[in-house]
């Protein structure tokens, strides 16, 4: 009737005990050698963990159900056990009146032997149908006289009773009182039995404990179930979470590689920029030593020439000179 240490899922154990949630996923699965998964629960946070409150309210349902069947058995058990002290009182009466009516039939005896009466008498036998008749007209008495017995009284009656017997009818009368207190003990301990009897059977037939030993095995199987189906939901968002944490893990990495990748390119871009920039400046200064020389060249070219326009000149002027002479 009790919820197990521990429950299976699937391939999966699940020990129960206190813990949180979060205290419940923190290197709370384990594999053995055989492949075969446990899921400690344990440590229930008893105010916040829906598993413990399930639990709680489970074994609630199940005290209130034996306590309801306990309370109706014990109310039956003690209508027994009153049924038990009243046969009791009834048969201490019963011994009491018992006594009572030996002490009365001893007296009756030392009476007949004061009186000196013989116990195979006509007088003693005819006492004896005296205390017959007297039984057999009490109500509801199953002794009867016959004809000649009721005959016989008559005619005592018409000759009277002896000393003897009026003393010995007045002891007789005198036990009536514990006659009818025995009938009524009797009576009483019939009734009391009856209802033992009827109560015994009322508490087996109805099976009070028994329905509600399979009631409480039903609410605690419900709950065994809801709990499983509880920390299976739950190992089922632990492992979502676990497999979107990696999954963010791997964005997060691919990111920094794409990052990094373009860092290397940006590097290598601004490398293979400086080794081009280079070559220009070095082209450049090849075109510059060139143009110098190039400049040189034509500077001579020009200062030649200039030489060569200035003796020209001179020779013009030289020409005129002559000319003018």
């Amino acid at each position: 009737m009790e919820v197990d240490g521990s429950m299976k899922v699937q391939n999966t154990t699940i020990f129960m005990g206190d813990s949180t949630l979060r205290e419940r996923h923190s290197g709370s699965v384990q594999e053995d050698r055989s492949g075969q998964k446990s899921l400690f629960a344990g440590n229930l946070n008893k105010n916040l963990d829906p598993v413990a409150k399930r639990q709680q309210e489970a074994k609630k349902q199940v005290m209130k159900i034996i306590g309801d069947a306990r309370e109706s058995d014990r109310k039956l058990e003690d209508s027994v056990a009153e049924s038990r002290n009243k046969i009791q009182g009834y048969q201490k009466t019963l011994d009491e009146a018992n006594g009572e009516l030996k002490r009365i039939a001893n007296d009756k005896e030392e009476l007949r032997k004061a009186y000196g009466v013989e116990a195979d008498s006509q007088e003693e036998q005819d006492l004896k149908l005296l205390e017959k008749k007297r039984l057999a007209s009490k109500p509801g008495s199953d002794i009867k006289l016959t004809d000649e017995e009721y005959q016989r009284v008559k005619e005592i009656y018409a000759n009277g009773l002896t000393e003897y017997q009026e003393h010995s009818m007045k002891l007789t009368e005198a036990g009536g009182a514990y006659e009818a207190e025995i009938e009524e003990a009797k009576k009483g301990i019939m009734e009391e039995n009856y209802s033992i009897r009827s109560t015994k059977e009322a508490m087996l037939k109805s099976q009070t404990m028994i329905k509600a030993e399979k009631a409480a095995d039903d609410v605690m199987e419900t709950a065994r179930k809801d709990i499983i189906g509880m920390l299976t939901d739950e190992a089922k968002d632990h492992i979502d979470e676990e497999l979107e944490e990696k999954k963010e893990a791997a964005e997060e990495k691919a990111e920094e590689e794409k990052e990094e990748e373009e860092k290397i390119e940006k590097q290598k871009a601004e490398k293979e920029e400086k080794e081009a920039f280079t070559e220009q400046i070095a082209a450049s200064t090849e075109l510059m030593v060139e143009a110098e020389s190039t400049m040189d060249d034509v500077q001579k070219e020009i200062k030649k020439m200039m030489d060569e326009m200035k003796l020209l000149e001179e020779d013009i002027k030289g020409a005129a000179v002559d000319a003018s002479k």
